[in-house]
């Protein structure tokens, strides 16, 4: 299935139904040149189908990882398969690699679909669908997504975006982040928690804002405000990220490829497993038949001269 690219003076957003409706670039234009704000997704990531690759996809029925791929769900458990490129993590849940279908287009605006009818083919043990929008504005984008239980029991579920942001726009120096939050996981290198979110410790407050320099992140934080800005000095160009207020917790992941990832995403790492546990405030919510997990992302871009 062949690209979809909203664009208008300002900025272009291509969008990769075929290859779970992911986000194959958003470029902001400056000066007769298209910058790439997320990192651009190369023809040989499409070509292999390496959602992972893209500049941002999308995270449904589950977000992050799940501990050696089995959870437990009201008295039962359930084994899933590995489905990262690594053939050993099960992560990201079952949606980004898979083709999508295009439901309506107009200039501007894009709405995707999926439908997990075959749970046993897709890798997850209820049905569910999901629906993906993309708005394109004058300087903005909006991301929303609608996570629906077509099946005859509860299932848990959770979902987010997966985008990767560039840390160097043109000649700028590494960008400011800032953003509020209230606790982090702690992890101890597994990347999956053992124990509760902690008050933020020296090193993890970006309320005031800063660049990342060396330091490096893998990690969830709980009680975020659904705000985040990113500012590249020497370039004048300025990021705010809104989220609604099901998108509780925000992953900073800072990159082997030197990108910044920034995830909004509805609830934590092994979410299913914890809330299983009895932890409060996982975020994963329990859709009974027919409800629906739903929520959007808004990015507002602001460069000088516009």
């Amino acid at each position: 299935m062949r690209p979809e690219i909203l664009h208008n003076s300002k900025l272009r957003l291509t969008v990769l139904p075929g290859l779970g409706a992911s986000v194959g670039g958003l470029e902001l234009y400056r000066e007769g040149f298209w910058l790439p704000l997320l990192r651009p997704t190369s023809l040989a990531a499409v070509a292999a189908g390496a959602s992972p690759d893209t500049s941002s996809y999308i995270l449904a029925p589950y977000s992050n990882r799940i501990r050696e791929g089995r959870f437990s769900f009201r008295g039962r458990s359930y084994q899933l398969l590995p489905n990262w490129p690594d053939g050993e993590q099960t992560i990201h849940g079952e949606v980004h690699g898979r083709p999508w279908t295009v439901v309506e287009r107009s200039e501007g605006l894009l709405v995707c679909h999926f439908n997990a009818n075959n749970p046993q083919a897709l890798n997850f043990p209820f049905r569910y669908t999901v629906r993906a929008v993309y708005w394109l504005g004058d300087s903005s984008l909006r991301m929303s997504l609608e996570l629906t239980n077509t099946g005859e029991e509860a299932m848990p579920a959770g979902f987010g975006f997966h985008p990767y942001f560039v840390r160097r726009l043109g000649a700028s120096l590494d960008p400011l982040l800032s953003f509020r939050a209230a606790r982090v996981y702690l992890t101890n290198g597994s990347r999956i928690p053992d124990e509760p979110p902690v008050p933020l410790p020296p090193g993890f407050d970006f309320s005031t804002p800063r660049p990342l320099g060396d330091a490096a992140f893998d990690h969830v934080f709980n009680g975020w405000d659904g705000s985040l800005s990113l500012e590249w000095p020497g370039i004048d160009v300025r990021l705010q990220l809104e989220a609604d207020p099901v998108f509780s917790h925000l992953v900073v992941f800072t990159a082997p490829d030197g990108t910044l990832a920034l995830e909004p995403v509805s609830h934590a790492t092994d979410g299913f497993n914890l809330m299983d546990r009895g932890w409060p405030d996982t975020g994963v919510r329990v859709l009974e038949p027919g409800e629906s997990l739903a929520g959007e992302v808004r990015i507002k871009v602001r460069a000088e001269g516009w």
